[in-house]
């Protein structure tokens, strides 16, 4: 008889997406693991037994845009995290450059156009939202 282990006590795919506008919003390098946990409302053992580190969380993340991104599904969430991981996290780690490259194509193409016009509405609605926070 083969034992299994416990169910999981969350919802992988609702965790992905809170993932997604995280660090779409807040960024990746900034973000401790600690504040990760807090977010996502997980504990330390479910995360690192699932994810093994918070690269394996954004590489779970990048996994699923591209997922959507290929049924045609990007929004502007989506596209924050895509933009950050490509400013923040591509020039420095050679094992998820080109996921986040392929994110990068599937949410804009070849469009350099669309994805500048993007940064800069991102910037914006970042400010805007700081803004209110004060």
């Amino acid at each position: 008889m083969k034992l299994m282990g416990r169910p999981r006590e969350f919802d992988e795919a609702e965790i992905l997406s809170k993932a997604t506008g995280m660090f779409g919003r807040r960024g990746f390098s900034a973000l401790s693991v600690d504040a990760v946990l807090t977010e996502l409302g997980l504990n330390r053992s479910s995360f690192y037994k699932i994810y093994g580190s918070k690269h394996g969380l954004l590489r779970a993340v990048l996994e699923s845009v591209c997922a959507h991104a290929e049924a045609g599904s990007a929004d502007d969430a989506a596209k924050d995290l895509v933009v950050v991981a490509l400013v923040e996290v591509a020039p420095g780690s050679r094992d998820l450059r080109a996921l986040i490259q392929r994110a990068v194509q599937l949410c804009f193409g070849d469009d350099a156009r669309a994805l500048g016009q993007h940064v800069v509405s991102r910037v914006h609605r970042v400010a805007r939202n700081e803004g209110n926070e004060s």
